[in-house]
């Protein structure tokens, strides 16, 4: 059984669950899982860079989205925002509801907004320039088309309790849920720790170097 394939996450949940009568039924538990991992995981598979072209007096600037299996890039949430002009900058957020008394104005963008599906510089971009985005991204739903996906290949065990976790609704107390419940919290818990392994530099004392 190959857990990091589409095809054998199911086969797995199915063992698991050991009952013939939901079989119809596992792929819902997938989707309702991957919904449930989109909202409280992030990890560096799920992080998109993407660079946009923006016209002098451009505002409004579309986020990523794009549906289709084997082609899947929606945008989630916003990581890092460069603007690369001259000079580069760091933009910060702005609620939307400031926006309104800003949006008039030109210069160096040096803060966004988000509303709906577009982002929003603040101010208005005075001269051509470039957008640098890096943000999280849902993860590209499985399905016969999209037969595995980052998150599987890195974390399968993530995927297939979050699914036998989703299953409890149609179970009712014949299958051992909360057990499944704390396999995916510890699991849950283990990617965000190895993440910020990853990501940071482990604070490692150094031996002062002897001289000759």
């Amino acid at each position: 059984m190959d857990l990091h394939s589409y095809d054998g996450l199911q086969e797995a949940v199915k063992e698991y669950l050991g009952r013939g009568d939901l079989d119809d039924k596992i792929p819902l538990f997938i989707q309702l899982a991957e919904l449930r991992l989109n909202r409280e995981v992030r990890m560096r598979v799920m992080e998109r860079r993407a660079t946009t072209e923006v016209q002098a007096g451009q505002t409004a600037v579309p986020l990523p989205w794009k549906r289709k299996a084997g082609d899947w890039d929606v945008f989630m949430e916003m990581r890092d925002l460069v603007w690369a002009g001259n000079p580069p900058v760091n933009l910060t957020y702005m609620p939307p509801d400031l926006y309104a008394v800003k949006s008039a104005v030109r210069g160096l963008p040096r803060q966004y907004t988000i509303i709906g599906r577009d982002l929003f510089l603040i101010p208005a971009a005075e001269a051509d320039g470039k957008l640098i985005l890096t943000y999280y991204a849902e993860i590209p739903p499985l399905s016969a088309e999209q037969p595995d996906n980052e998150v599987l290949i890195t974390c399968p065990d993530l995927y297939l309790y979050a699914a036998l976790v989703e299953s409890g609704p149609y179970t009712r107390g014949s299958a051992p849920v909360e057990i499944w419940t704390q396999y995916y919290s510890a699991a849950k818990q283990k990617v965000g720790e190895q993440e910020q392994r990853a990501r940071f530099t482990s604070n490692v004392a150094m031996t002062p170097m002897r001289r000759i």
